[in-house]
């Protein structure tokens, strides 16, 4: 049975009497942007915050691909000990709110609560309160310690146990769950951890204990081992696990290899005809690159002005002229529309979501919710591949 995530803005709806009455099942989840106020001013230093914290995930990710594999990632340049921080460790919990989420309810030993679904991690951690083990009769203490450092000075650190684990109806045993002893989540509910769906070299947790998919997939929960995302800004968003949904998109698939043992779903691409390395990751905001690449591919467009926030290179431009980018996978072009290209304003001017930064631990760009909002993007863990097309 193929089964779906339905994301929507606002509340959670779900009731337990709809997984019975269902064939496909479709759980309303929560999106929030407080980037941008309802006026659509973009707070520029919060943006540019929150991409300190996504930098810093991936730095986390290389060690524990080292840790995993005995070896450095094949694309690393160099750590990320140049990034700043405003006063090491200073930047407020409350920043972490400024995420752009796509959250949705998942259950682990009975207890339920809300999860951001990462394709660039591998974990699924859970703030302190939102998971209890001592609650559930099926918790089992691995005795396992786990973790993992952000960018805004929170930390995620506790104990990995493993439980009977529930998405949309689908149902898993002995699923590993990190228990966060500290809040790495400010309070915004529903989003109280993290679901990562990346592949198992990167992850944090001993290798024994899968990610949550994987431990799907194992246990045939699923029928398939496919994952599929249709971002959308408003309603209409979905997640569907174990199959694809072709009402999702229009034309063909175009499909490209991926190397599992690197961890990330990481792929040959091209902005505007000049090739990058790109890692597809539902957990970042917009698109990140290293500034001179990043430089270089944006003065090429017209009517851009550049400006720098905090070490990271940004530009604007008249909101009247929508840029010209496209994003290329597999030969197939994917022309970004006007509201993609528009992540909020400042001073009068629309901003880029395309922005350059130094210290980035891989020479490799974090394509995020800019590019998802334009395709439809299969993750296929069968055959080790991804797959786009215009969305329906």
């Amino acid at each position: 049975m193929q089964l779906s995530l339905k994301f929507v803005t606002g509340l959670l709806l779900a009731s337990s009497a709809a997984f019975a009455a269902q064939d496909d099942i479709e759980v309303n989840l929560h999106r929030r942007n407080l980037f941008i106020n309802a006026g659509n001013q973009l707070n520029v230093d919060a943006f540019t915050k929150h991409l300190v914290k996504v930098n810093n995930k991936y730095k986390g990710a290389l060690e524990n691909f080292k840790r995993n594999m005995g070896h450095d990632h094949p694309l690393l340049s160099i750590l990320l000990n140049s990034i700043k921080r405003d006063g090491q460790g200073s930047l407020s919990l409350t920043d972490v709110q400024d995420e752009l989420l796509w959250s949705g309810d998942v259950t682990f030993g009975g207890q339920t609560f809300g999860m951001d679904f990462d394709t660039g991690s591998a974990d699924s951690l859970a703030n302190p309160g939102a998971y209890n083990p001592k609650k559930s009769s099926t918790a089992k203490n691995t005795w396992s310690t786990f973790s993992a450092s952000y960018g805004d000075g929170t930390q995620a650190r506790g104990l990995v146990y493993t439980d009977n684990f529930e998405i949309a109806g689908l149902k898993a045993k002995d699923v590993a769950i990190g228990h966060s002893f500290t809040k790495f989540i400010e309070d915004q509910e529903p989003a109280q951890g993290i679901a990562g769906m990346a592949f198992p070299s990167i992850q944090t947790f001993p290798k024994k204990y899968k990610p949550f998919f994987e431990s799907l997939k194992e246990q045939k929960a699923v029928k398939s081992g496919v994952f599929q995302f249709t971002l959308k800004a408003g309603q209409g968003s979905t997640l569907t696990l174990g199959g694809i949904d072709s009402s999702k998109y229009k034309g063909d698939i175009t499909y490209v290899d991926v190397d599992p043992s690197q961890g990330f779903w990481l792929t040959d691409a091209k902005v505007n005809g000049q090739s990058i390395k790109a890692i597809i990751d539902s957990g970042s905001t917009v698109i990140t690159g290293p500034t001179a690449q990043v430089r270089s591919i944006v003065q090429k467009i017209n009517g851009m002005s550049a400006f720098n926030q905090d070490g990271t290179l940004m530009y604007t431009y008249d909101c009247n002229a929508t840029p010209n980018v496209t994003i290329s996978v597999g030969g197939t072009g994917f022309k970004l529309s006007k509201s993609q290209l528009s992540f909020g304003r400042t001073n009068g001017q629309c901003v880029l979501p395309i922005v350059g930064q130094d210290g980035l631990p891989m020479n490799a760009w974090i394509v995020g919710d800019t590019f998802f909002q334009s395709v439809s993007i299969i993750f296929d863990t069968d055959k080790n591949r991804m797959g786009f097309a215009t969305q329906a």
